[in-house]
């Protein structure tokens, strides 16, 4: 079990530190690394996003065959959840995310799910079925993943503030206890100013 959170707080690092660059500032490189205050030990640490990262824009199509654009939804908060229907940590995280969209979606929250399962809508269909996954989902061909890949691990979540910028992310699932506040504070903020 030691050897198993050694590596998650590894891989967890490197994440951090390809996503957002690395720094040969001392304190630049000591910020890029630490995780926000734990709220529930249950959950992945969180990362906030050091520096101003816009988050790259895309179109894919999703399950229900509509087409979804990130940048059509500027003004709103969206959790980009990277997932598989044969991952257990995914399993346990997908009815918090269905709770959380339910309970913030007519506040601005928008919950984007990401499948990268390779058998597709025969395997995604019937999971989002049994999970009440009412949220947009997609299954990802390679466009997401070519932008916001290759994650360490799956869960992956990234947390978009309402001006399309990169605030927070996890490797590994998240709780609802542990992201609801820091949700609940980007849906109440206007536009971040630098």
């Amino acid at each position: 079990m030691k050897t198993v959170k050694i590596q998650h707080i590894f891989w967890s690092t490197v994440f951090v530190l390809l996503l957002f660059g690395c720094s040969n500032d001392e304190k630049g490189s000591q910020e890029q690394a630490k995780t926000v205050e734990r709220l529930d030990p249950n959950s992945s640490p969180l990362y906030a996003a050091t520096a101003e990262a816009q988050a790259k824009d895309f179109t894919v199509t999703l399950v229900n065959g509509e087409s979804f654009t990130l940048s059509d939804y500027r003004g709103e908060v969206v959790l980009l959840n990277i997932w598989a229907t044969w991952c257990a940590p995914c399993r346990e995280e997908t009815p918090q995310l269905v709770d959380l969209y339910n309970e913030y979606k007519d506040d601005g929250l928008l919950v984007l799910g990401v499948s990268i399962d390779e058998q597709r809508v025969s395997v995604v269909k019937p999971f989002m079925d049994e999970y009440g996954v009412n949220y947009p989902t997609v299954i990802d061909k390679g466009t997401i993943m070519d932008k916001y890949g290759p994650t360490m691990g799956i869960p992956t979540t990234y947390i978009i503030g309402k001006e399309g910028s990169l605030r927070y992310f996890a490797v590994g699932p998240v709780t609802k206890k542990e992201i609801e506040p820091r949700i609940q504070k980007l849906l109440n903020e206007g536009e971040r100013t630098s």
